[in-house]
């Protein structure tokens, strides 16, 4: 991408196309994604995945490879959506259904709020009332006419797969009759590549607000900035702002803001209030991302010795006996590569988790080695690629502190 002319930078409204393409980023990204999704198979229809993520699966970032994905894209403009959930089999099954507007607001009817008893929940379009997503309800109200929904269901071992594929079968989302289900054209290019596309990011962000305003309680424009949606400004100042704006995405990356032990969290998980460039930042890098309450997750920035991550050299996470992450659900712990998709690696194990078959825990408590040539025992070894890479740890309906960001997992040791 082009670099910003000097001449240019004196130019103010530069300033105001960065802003806009902060804005507009997440709501570009969800109809690309949509986009992506809908030219395979089509909106209107809950399509259940009956494997796990691997390596193969690039569509979004940041996938985990501890529940079956269930995706379906809806057009709330067609009339409400019921959304029933069955009895779930045990207690002890984690699932959650979470519910995206257009502008990436999360908003879940999950095992957290609803229990295993079963439930039927009305989704409709209401831009006025921002759902209060700490209680369940039998109405849920959402934002945009666009809602992505996006089904966990989690798979205990190997030997679960069958059990799990079964309930995750029973959620169903049942749209009206009018609703289209016909494939669509697919994207002008990757979700996570919206700022290659210069000036013409402008062109799908008026598209997707014909689709899909905001909502009146969504973080408002200013009258300079709406003036920036005219077809009729100067395409190079608005290349010029998506080049500043993606720069600005760059420097939050993760968004992490508590640090201990080199880990790095999201105090406020995806719960971004006004601050657009947070949102932004999580659609290009995590998106789907989770509120702390549902999933508080962490990322590993360096190794004890202040190294950044290098799956040349190993490294030991070791979690004392009875100081496992404190999850009520389950925690996982995952490797990406750099562009935050599974290392394809020639054993296929992408994580380790309290739920990994063959897993060794002796009377001091658990030891997981990264990277590094693989050990005589591969129980506890997760691959990792030689050169840098990301560490992700997961932790689903966690301990209150580790919702409220002040427990943190230990140093990552160089062996």
């Amino acid at each position: 991408m082009n670099k910003i002319q000097p001449d240019q930078k004196r130019d103010p409204r530069i300033e105001l196309a960065a802003d806009l393409y902060v804005w507009g980023h997440p709501l570009v990204v969800i109809h690309r994604t949509r986009a992506l999704h809908c030219s395979r198979g089509g909106p209107g229809l809950l399509r259940h995945r009956l494997e796990l993520s691997t390596a193969r699966d690039r569509t979004v970032v940041g996938p985990n490879n501890d529940t079956l994905y269930s995706t379906g894209w809806y057009d709330l403009r067609k009339g409400d959506l019921r959304l029933d959930i069955p009895p779930i089999d045990h207690p002890d099954r984690y699932w959650s259904v979470m519910l995206l507007d257009a502008f990436t607001h999360v908003t879940y009817v999950s095992r957290r709020q609803y229990g295993v008893e079963g439930t039927s929940v009305r989704l409709t379009y209401d831009p006025r009332a921002e759902h209060d997503h700490t209680r369940r309800a039998d109405t849920i109200a959402l934002g945009t006419p666009t809602v992505w929904v996006l089904v966990r269901t989690l798979v205990d071992g190997p030997e679960d797969l069958i059990r799990a594929r079964t309930v995750q079968q029973g959620i169903t989302v049942t749209a009206p009759p009018n609703h289209p289900t016909e494939a669509t054209p697919p994207p002008p290019g990757r979700p996570n590549e919206v700022h290659s596309a210069g000036a013409s990011f402008f062109d799908e962000l008026r598209q997707a607000l014909l689709v899909d305003p905001p909502a009146a309680w969504h973080p408002k424009l200013t009258p300079e900035q709406q003036k920036l949606l005219d077809p009729s400004v100067d395409p190079e100042i608005l290349a010029a702002g998506v080049i500043q704006g993606h720069q600005r995405i760059l420097a939050v990356g993760f968004g992490a803001d508590r640090f201990q032990n080199g880990w790095g969290t999201r105090s406020r998980g995806t719960q971004f209030g006004q601050n657009v460039l947070a949102r932004a930042a999580c659609a290009q890098f995590t998106l789907a991302g989770h509120h702390r309450q549902e999933n508080s997750s962490y990322s590993a920035r360096q190794d004890n010795l202040g190294e950044p991550l290098d799956g040349r050299r190993r490294l030991t996470l070791r979690f004392p006996a009875g100081e496992e992450p404190p999850a009520r659900a389950f925690w996982s712990l995952t490797v990406y590569g750099p562009d935050m998709f599974f290392y394809d690696n020639p054993f296929n194990r992408y994580s380790i988790g309290d739920r990994t078959p063959g897993l060794l825990r002796n009377a001091d408590g658990l030891s997981i080695t990264i990277g590094g040539e693989p050990p005589a025992d591969l129980s506890n070894w997760l691959p990792a690629p030689a050169g840098p890479y990301m560490l992700g740890l997961r932790i689903y309906e966690g301990r209150s502190d580790v919702v409220e960001a002040t427990w943190f997992p230990p140093p990552l040791m160089r062996s």
